[in-house]
């Protein structure tokens, strides 16, 4: 077997393989052997037939199934002989096998990339300091008073932000009622005794802002413009004038930090809910830290590195990251109309953020394997167990699911990364 190398560029190579005469025609009788044995020829008893009346009969078969094991099996043993660290078959050539001739075939290969890793003991990262504050806490303290406070009704109050009021309106839009020009409008165009939050929250925008100031009794006629990400889709940029009415108002009481504040929330007094809240700022503010400290060294490696990547490893990253940027869009509104129409910009956005990626797995994992870090079967099950608890499944589940997908290998390699961009974070020189 000959094996003959092109560069199509550092991480793409095409590889020439050209099996002998001999060797095909060992594979070529061993091919005709099996169909003899299994084949019915008439006025032969089954495994007698000769074999150039097989070769005959079952041409199209036999030549499929010896390409289908010639391909794979030499190019197996061209990647041993050549020691090619492949990482995507891109492209197989077309070529038949010809009887008593030589075989010859093509196989364009993407390998992993050959760099010198930079300097990564000693990074340069500023780190800004932090102080938690008694307002902070106190912000923390004013959110759990609100999200555990009850309303009150109340008479001779006139509405304030963060009250609520109890409404009965009917809409129009351009003097129709908005019900009969939209009837998906439903519940929207109209109602009585609906109740709603006198802030940003209310469920027709614009609607609690203007609640704000009324009293009970008081009838206000309120403009309305619905946005083009409306929950209602037909109402998207529709404007209608709603004529309403407050019936009843509620205020907002916040509770004490009593007893039973102190054990809904499992603390044993203000003072020990003070001090875990503080606790759980110091927490968040060192995570941030610790983010920023990531990018600073991410920025660095990039920056310090030449390498080019495979591109067939980039394209696989940027389709997982054009399916994450839609469904983040989705997931914020937007249309598959307006996704589509954007769909360039996010095929650039996802093709930038794929190429940063791959290299810096690339950097990471050479850096792993240079400090001979290993990713031993308790940790990967500890970084499986991680990621179950963020995708809400069962650790087993996604275990089978990552084996399954033949991702598992990517698991450990995440921990090896992992560890070491602890070690440039614990090496780093900090400005």
């Amino acid at each position: 077997m000959n094996v003959s190398v092109k560069d199509e560029s550092s991480c793409r190579k095409v590889m020439t393989i050209e099996v002998p005469t001999e060797k095909i025609n060992e594979q070529r009788n061993e091919t005709i052997k099996m169909y003899t044995q299994y084949a019915s020829i008439p006025g032969f008893r089954k495994g007698k037939a000769p074999a150039h009346i097989i070769a005959k009969k079952y041409a199209k078969e036999i030549s499929k199934d010896l390409e289908e094991r010639v391909l794979p099996q030499y190019y197996r043993e061209a990647l041993k002989e050549t020691e090619l660290k492949v990482v995507n078959i891109v492209d197989v050539s077309e070529t038949a096998i010809k009887n008593d001739q030589p075989f010859s075939f093509n196989v364009t290969v993407d390998v992993e990339p050959e760099f010198s890793l930079p300097n990564y003991k000693g990074i340069p990262v500023t780190e800004q300091p932090f102080e938690i504050t008694d307002e902070q806490v106190q912000e923390q303290i004013d959110s759990i008073l609100n999200q555990n406070a009850t309303f009150e009704e109340a008479e001779d109050k006139t509405i304030e932000t963060g009250d609520m009021g109890q409404l009965t309106y009917e809409a129009t839009t351009d003097g129709t009622p908005l019900q009969e020009a939209i009837p998906e409008a439903k519940g929207i165009g109209s109602g009585e005794g609906y109740w709603v939050s006198a802030d940003e929250h209310a469920f027709i925008p614009g609607m609690g802002e203007a609640l704000v100031g009324l009293n009970i009794g008081d009838k206000k006629e309120v403009e309305v413009e619905f946005p083009q990400d409306f929950m209602v889709k037909e109402l998207a940029g529709v404007k209608a004038l709603y004529n309403i009415e407050v019936t009843a108002i509620r205020v907002r009481k916040l509770p004490e930090i009593d007893e039973t504040l102190c054990k809904r929330l499992m603390v044993e007094d203000e003072a020990d809910l003070r001090a875990k809240i503080r606790e759980q700022l110091e927490i968040q503010a060192a995570n941030i830290m610790l983010g920023m400290k990531h990018d600073q060294i991410v920025n660095y490696l990039i920056g310090n590195t030449e390498l080019e990547v495979p591109q067939s490893v980039v394209d696989q990253q940027a389709r997982n990251v054009m399916n994450d940027i839609a469904s983040h869009r989705i997931m914020n509104g937007e249309t598959q109309e307006q996704i589509i129409a954007d769909k360039e910009a996010i095929r650039a956005e996802a093709e930038a953020q794929a190429l940063e990626s791959v290299k810096l797995r690339y950097i990471g994992l050479g850096i792993a394997k240079e400090l001979e870090y290993d990713a031993s079967e308790l940790e990967i099950d500890e970084e499986i167990a991680a990621m179950a608890i963020q995708q809400r499944k069962d650790a087993a589940t996604l275990r089978r699911e990552l084996e399954e997908h033949g991702t598992i290998a990517s698991i450990g390699e995440q921990v090896r990364f992992n560890k070491a961009l602890d070690y440039m974070v614990e090496n780093a020189q900090i400005n």
